[in-house]
């Protein structure tokens, strides 16, 4: 919900319903409910001085000073208001318009003759813009510090959702700002949440953040609590192409209507070549890149890609299939730039959701489920030979859950995975399928309790720590018979251990770098003392 605050004490108020403007449902303006006073700050104070009181006739509103740059740098500079505060009738009158600030209260006068400054509106075109552009010329006399910049963000997925700031002159009376939230831009048309009144009309749109003119408020909702505007951006690119000293409406008007049937020029950095309806791109078409290389070729529907398409990047990939509401949406194939296939499956707003396939540029490629353009459910990882290198569960891209793992040297693991590391319960098989290890994984290694077996049939169970034999364990023969048993540090007997040699002597004792080292008693096979005492380094200090 839109807040607002002023210098003038100029109280919000419950939304009412006024007079009918442009469109059906729509009033003059809006205000939003619970609204309140709030401190102003210093980016309220810096734009004052650029944003206007307009008085014509019997007509008030409020306007802004801008300005535009071109491409070589030249600055152009306006004032923006309301086509319906500042008519074409009134233009053509030739007129003078009273501009006024809250900081000063001396009146300016500009004169509204369009054979001397560009004047513009969009009345005559079939889109719904209420703005008109006065030129501002050095005769006003007006300091170039005051004009603001506009936004130049085109993408609106980026702007939605930001906070916004109007500045205004509500029931044509002092300086007031208000705050809110821009809820969706679609076409032309912008709509936010920020409180306005009668005489708001023409107010700037600020972003909070930069203080850069993103629309242009026009009215407000007969039923809904938000209020409406114009995005800026595809005027000003408009403005930026089209303007003259002389101004020329009706040739001005015959340019529009080319773009609008065929092919359409006025973004600086791409044009279009296609069927439109109401000044939309709308049917089959292309769009180019400045430098005439295809962007887009295919389907469009009110301005955006929908049904099937071609879509080119500037790095050479490409993408065949499906599209929705502008976002690569259904089954398509995406290319590298070579022609060979990066991706081939189902798409979601752009990503990678559903059943696909995924070529890795390592030759190795995916088959299964994802999610959020990540591997994420069920799937399998191929070697670049078509062999499996890993099949199971996958999450955010990583191995996670059950799965089997299978190195190019034929030997596999089956159990639990993290962080695409055997992490869990696991079991690791040589490649002829007997077991190599049985036991717990941490991060890739043997940890905690596990029954590992060699090639020539021993075998240990017992401690592990960071894939070493660490704590007690026992070591097997192969015909099951306990070789070892005692302690363990880094795969060594360390420590206190029995140590069985296969003519039946046995010995217990110390133990240190898997030798016997000090005290300890060597044992015969019917558990007869051979030797007693100190060993050092395997042997016994007599």
């Amino acid at each position: 919900m839109g807040v607002c605050g002023n210098i003038n004490d100029i109280n919000g108020k419950n939304t009412k319903k006024r007079k009918k403007n442009r469109n059906k449902n729509r009033v003059n303006e809006v205000e939003i409910e619970g609204s309140e006073f709030i401190k102003i700050d210093k980016n309220i104070i810096n734009a004052s001085p650029s944003v206007c009181k307009i008085k014509i006739l019997n007509r008030k509103g409020t306007g802004f000073l801008i300005k535009i740059k071109k491409s070589n740098q030249e600055e152009l500079y306006y004032l923006m208001t309301n086509e319906h505060v500042i008519t074409n009738k009134i233009v053509k009158s030739k007129l003078n318009m009273q501009i006024s600030y809250d900081y000063d209260s001396k009146e300016k006068k500009i004169d509204l003759n369009k054979d001397k400054r560009f004047i513009k509106d969009f009345k005559d075109i079939d889109i719904d813009i209420d703005i008109i552009v006065i030129q501002i010329l050095e005769e006003d006399n007006i300091d170039k510090r005051f004009f603001l910049s506009p936004c130049m963000d085109k993408i609106s997925s980026n702007l939605v959702g930001k906070r916004i700031y109007i500045i205004q002159f509500p029931k044509g009376k002092g300086f007031c700002y208000s705050i809110g939230n821009l809820i969706k831009i679609e076409n032309y048309e912008l709509i936010h949440n920020a409180a306005t009144d009668k005489g708001s009309s023409g107010s700037p749109i600020f972003l909070e953040n930069t203080m850069e003119v993103i629309g242009i408020h026009k009215q407000g909702s007969l039923d809904k609590p938000e209020n409406y505007g114009n995005f800026l951006y595809p005027i000003i690119e408009f403005i930026k192409s089209n303007n003259k000293n002389e101004y020329n409406q009706k040739e001005e008007i015959e340019i529009y209507k080319k773009e609008i049937n065929g092919k359409c020029n006025y973004k600086k950095d791409e044009y279009y070549k296609g069927e439109r309806s109401k000044g939309l791109k709308h049917g089959k078409g292309t769009l180019y890149y400045k430098n005439g290389n295809i962007k887009y070729e295919g389907d469009f529907i009110k301005d955006k890609f929908e049904g099937d398409g071609k879509f080119f990047w500037k790095d050479g990939e490409y993408y065949i299939g499906q599209f929705l509401n502008g976002f690569m949406h259904g089954k398509g194939t995406l290319y590298y730039k070579n022609g060979s296939i990066k991706y081939e499956g189902d798409f979601i707003k752009d990503k990678y959701e559903g059943d696909g396939r995924c070529n890795f540029e390592n030759g190795e490629y995916y088959i299964g489920h994802f999610l959020n353009n990540q591997k994420d459910g069920k799937g399998t990882i191929f070697y670049k030979n078509g062999n499996i290198k890993y099949e199971g569960n996958f999450k955010e891209n990583k191995q996670e859950g059950k799965g089997k793992f299978i190195w190019e040297n034929g030997e596999y693991y089956i159990g639990q995975f993290l962080n695409s590391q055997c992490h869990g319960k696991g079991t690791e098989y040589y490649k002829d399928g007997n077991i190599k290890y049985d036991g717990d994984f941490i991060k890739d290694k043997h940890e905690g309790n596990g029954k590992y077996f060699w090639e020539d049939g021993e075998f240990y169970n017992g401690q592990y720590l960071n894939g070493l034999r660490n704590g007690k364990g026992k070591l097997y023969y192969k015909n099951g018979h306990i070789k070892y048993e005692g302690d363990f540090i880094d795969d060594k007997f360390e420590g206190n251990g029995r140590y069985n040699y296969e003519n039946g002597d046995y010995y217990i004792g110390e133990w240190s770098n898997n030798e016997r080292n000090g005290k300890g008693i060597l044992y015969d096979k019917n558990g007869n003392i051979k030797n007693e005492g100190e060993f050092i380094n395997d042997k016994f200090n007599k």
